[in-house]
C-alpha cells in the first residue's frame, strides 16, 4: 500500500467514526431525533446574523410556514434569495410528519420576529394554518422541542406565536398556541 492510499484509508476511516459518533450523541427531543442541518442551508455570501449568549434567550416564537410543504433547506433558498437575510429566519424547522430539523444554532440572532430575535428562539411548523389543521404529530413535535429547549437551557421560556408581535396571522387561526403552551406546562413537571 502506498503511503498517500494509507492517509486516505485514515482519514476515511476517520470520517466514518465521526459520522457514527454524530449518530449515537444526536440530540433527541424526548424521543424524536434533531437533524442539524445548520452547515447544510443556503446562506448569504457576505452577510451574517449577530450571536448572543444563551443566557438571552428566555423565550420561543412559534411560526407557519405559510406553504403546504417545504424543508429547512427551501425556507433557506427563499430566506437568502427572496429576503435578501444572511440565513434562514428560523431555528427549527418541524415537518408535518412530526421531524425536526435546527437551521441555526442557539446563539445565532436570527431574522423570524422584529423586535424579538434577541430574545427568542424561531419555530417553524411547516403548513398553512390559516387554510389547514396541523397534524397531532407535528403539534407533539413542537411540545416536545420546546420542553427540550428548557431542559437544554435550564429555565421556563415563555412561549407566543408571531401574530403576538406583529400584524400577521402566523402561525395560523388553526394552530393553537396556548394548547401547546398548556401542554408544555403540564408535562414539563
Amino acid at each position: 500500500m502506498k503511503p498517500w492510499q494509507k492517509y486516505l484509508m485514515i482519514a476515511m476511516v476517520a470520517l466514518l467514526m465521526l459520522y457514527l459518533i454524530g449518530q449515537i450523541v444526536r440530540p433527541k427531543a424526548y424521543g424524536i431525533p434533531i437533524t442539524n442541518v445548520v452547515y447544510r442551508l443556503k446562506r448569504h455570501w457576505w452577510k451574517t446574523y449577530d450571536i448572543r449568549d444563551l443566557s438571552q434567550i428566555d423565550s420561543v416564537v412559534i411560526h407557519h410556514s405559510l406553504t403546504t410543504s417545504g424543508n429547512a433547506k427551501a425556507y433557506a433558498r427563499y430566506h437568502v434569495e427572496e429576503n435578501g437575510w444572511a440565513g434562514i429566519g428560523y431555528h427549527y424547522v418541524i415537518g408535518k410528519d412530526g421531524s425536526i430539523e435546527q437551521s441555526q444554532l442557539l446563539k445565532t440572532v436570527s431574522n423570524h420576529t422584529s423586535g424579538e430575535n434577541t430574545r427568542s428562539v424561531g419555530i417553524c411548523l411547516t403548513g398553512n394554518y390559516d387554510i389547514q389543521q396541523p397534524p397531532p404529530e407535528q403539534v407533539g413535535a413542537a411540545v416536545k422541542l420546546i420542553r427540550y429547549l428548557q431542559g437544554r437551557l435550564g429555565r421556563q421560556l415563555r412561549i407566543t406565536g408571531h401574530n403576538e408581535h406583529s400584524s400577521k396571522s402566523c402561525p395560523g387561526s388553526n394552530l393553537d398556541v396556548k394548547e401547546i403552551e398548556n401542554r408544555v406546562r403540564n408535562t414539563a413537571a
